[in-house]
């Protein structure tokens, strides 16, 4: 596929950049906390957890390295945008 060159809305290419990251941090965080105010409510209404213990959990050691990786994920996609990697959506 062929890349498209990035929109730009600023005389300066890395203000584009640095909203493509805002953005997509308000999109993620958005929807994440839309889904677990869901959750918490489901759970909470069904006697399945108490609010306070999300205050107190701690990551499993034998899953720290997974959650690690999905961090990395997450930080490496916003991230991409601020080196310019971030390719136009659209027909090419």
């Amino acid at each position: 596929m062929k890349e498209r060159a990035e929109q730009t809305f600023f005389e300066d290419p890395a203000l584009d950049r640095a909203l493509g990251m805002v953005m997509s941090l308000a999109a993620e965080l958005y929807v994440t906390r839309d889904r677990l105010r869901v959750m918490e409510t489901i759970l909470v209404e069904r006697g399945v957890l108490e609010c306070s213990e999300l205050e107190r959990f701690e990551v499993p050691e034998a899953a720290q390295a997974e959650w690690d990786a999905d961090r990395d994920t997450f930080v490496k996609a916003i991230m991409d945008n601020v080196r310019g990697a971030q390719v136009s959506k659209g027909v090419s």
